[in-house]
């Protein structure tokens, strides 16, 4: 009698265990749904809840209006400046399907929602804010199985304006070889982890968690891997941060790192303000070799 209850004590005891060792993998699993077309808006939504974000967010898809069989297609990835769709800075899947970038460039285009603000990073110890990780490793690859899109990395690009443009040179950088190239329009891109603002220092928590993500100093990091090499990123434009788009080019020219540069892209401080068809053309031009039919 003793022998079997402590057979059965230790059998117990092992489930307890594989129980706990398990419990992380099933609390950490992606639920993806969709996606769903909306007719109205030209695009199709999925819904993600991840254990990189909070909640259950949309990620919005914009495909060319004819895609040819076979073909595989650049991604234009859409990085919103609040988190959201339509709030206080605009649309911008819709902004850019006024443009026509998706049809005359062939991209699909695509843009996701946060359930806090993102400055496209991770913070230091709140695990439901791996902005980054949640961008390569659930929405990237979701794109990539879902659609025929390309898997190179040349193929992925950033494009974002004030903390997603700052969000956009920062992934880029610390992902030269995942992701191709990055745009950003009126971004305060030298800002740096002793001054940190507008959110920042909360999605990071700690400025010793934000000093990798600081564009400033990983262009000093990655000069020697850019230069003499066509350019990869573009400084488009200002409203509130012209000073900081010049310095910005400036490092960049001190630091020898092709890049393309229009400092005459002045508009108001929103997706919808006339900027973004400007600096998609003068970007995409660079970047997608073949325009769509």
């Amino acid at each position: 009698m003793l022998r079997s209850s402590c057979i059965l004590f230790i059998f117990h005891a092992c489930l307890v265990s594989f129980a706990q060792v398990q419990a992380p993998e099933t609390e950490g699993k992606t639920v993806i749904e969709g996606p769903v077309k909306n007719d109205a808006k030209g695009i199709q939504v999925f819904t993600v809840a991840s254990p990189y974000t909070g909640g259950k967010n949309a990620v919005e898809v914009l495909l060319p209006d004819k895609m040819e069989a076979g073909r595989k297609y650049p991604v234009l990835y859409v990085l919103p400046v609040g988190g959201d769709f339509g709030g206080q800075y605009g649309d911008q899947i819709q902004e850019v399907r006024k443009s026509d970038a998706h049809n005359r460039y062939g991209v699909i285009c695509v843009s996701m929602a946060f359930d806090k603000v993102p400055w496209y990073g991770s913070h230091a110890t709140d695990k439901g804010i791996r902005h980054d990780e949640y961008i390569k490793l659930v929405i990237v690859p979701l794109i990539e199985k879902s659609f025929p899109a390309s898997q190179e990395p040349k193929d992925r690009l950033l494009i974002g304006f004030s903390k997603s443009g700052w969000g956009a040179v920062s992934l880029f950088l610390r992902n030269l070889d995942f992701f191709g190239a990055a745009c950003a329009w009126d971004a305060p891109l030298m800002m740096d982890e002793k001054n940190l603002k507008w959110g920042s220092a909360k999605h990071f928590g700690t400025p010793e968690q934000a000093a990798p993500h600081v564009p400033v100093t990983l262009v000093k990091q990655h000069a020697a891997e850019l230069a003499g090499k066509p350019p990869r990123l573009a400084i488009v434009g200002f409203n509130l941060y012209g000073a900081d788009t010049k310095a910005f080019h400036k490092l960049l020219d001190e630091q020898k790192v092709p890049h393309l540069y229009d400092d005459t892209l002045k508009s108001k401080h929103h997706w919808e303000s006339g900027w973004l068809p400007k600096a998609l053309d003068l970007f995409l031009k660079q970047n997608v070799k073949t325009e769509g039919k």
